[in-house]
């Protein structure tokens, strides 16, 4: 048997072996590490030496403009295949988890703000009703009413601090944990965009491996690890990112409905003392 003869055999046969190993492996395109792999996350430091920091703060290897655009085409050609049902959609179930659960808590907190706010602007409405209307009982010259103008500037005058304090001290809270959830949000549809790299890199490397190209195989192995790296990268970034943000999230909520709470019985307080010293 000649030399080209048993290199050829040699060839297939790690070809095979490599087609194998890569069916095992593909279950997953990006797989959320789990407590263990978090902590020992260090132990490969290599990884990321050559990174830049993009828009959302995710580390991604360093790309030309050809090779971004070029992953744009990959990313869309490989949403195509999915949806024609040609090729196999990501199984990123806890991510998907992740994704469905912050946009509920920033509906969530989206629908409170809403709703505090309304209830602000409905006392704040409604003392400015009570200053109108004593404001026209004082056009009656009646001495008797002499000082039910005053009064009533002064509880429009209370609903105005009132409202300013709900602003800095209320709303302005729940518009910093929106901030937070909308950024953990947007880190998530960019990891998206990686795990499709890694699915579209998995999917030409089996058809590498099928041909048989063992240059073109070393290539697409090549791009698959790179893809991985940085999609591990944004795992890692997310969730550490998760773990600050989510905690006593309904803790903090109720804290903050007991400093709102506290908030109105203030000033429906002055609004009283107003009364009863001028009676």
């Amino acid at each position: 048997m000649s030399s080209s003869e048993l290199r050829r055999r040699a060839n297939r046969a790690n070809n095979q072996a490599d087609s194998e190993d890569f069916q095992e492996d593909g279950s997953d395109s990006c797989p959320v590490l789990g407590d263990d792999e978090m902590l020992s996350s260090n132990t490969r430091p290599q990884r990321i030496r050559d990174v830049r920091l993009i828009d959302n703060g995710v580390f991604t290897t360093k790309k030309t403009l050809a090779q971004r655009i070029r992953g744009r085409k990959n990313r869309l050609i490989q949403r195509v295949l999915v949806a024609c049902h040609l090729a196999e959609p990501s199984r990123d179930v806890t991510f998907t988890q992740a994704q469905h659960s912050t946009k509920a808590a920033i509906d969530q907190l989206t629908a409170i703000r809403d709703g505090l706010f309304a209830h602000s602007q409905s006392i704040v409405n409604l003392s400015m009703a009570i200053c109108s209307f004593t404001s026209n009982s004082a056009r009656l010259h009646d001495d008797s009413l002499a000082d039910v103008a005053a009064e009533g500037y002064k509880i429009r005058d209370c609903s105005i601090v009132f409202s300013d304090q709900v602003e800095k001290v209320i709303l302005v809270q729940i518009d910093r944990r929106l901030a937070e959830f909308e950024r953990v949000q947007s880190l998530i549809e960019e990891r998206a965009k990686l795990v499709l790299d890694v699915d579209y890199a998995k999917r030409t490397l089996a058809v590498e491996l099928q041909k048989g190209n063992a240059d073109r195989i070393a290539e697409r192995k090549h791009v698959l690890q790179s893809a991985q790296r940085d999609c591990e990268r944004a795992t890692r970034f997310i969730t550490d990112h998760l773990k600050s943000v989510h905690p006593a999230q309904d803790d903090d909520m109720i804290a903050l409905f007991q400093e709102y709470a506290l908030l109105v019985a203030q000033f429906f307080k002055r609004g009283a003392d107003f009364v009863r010293a001028e009676a």
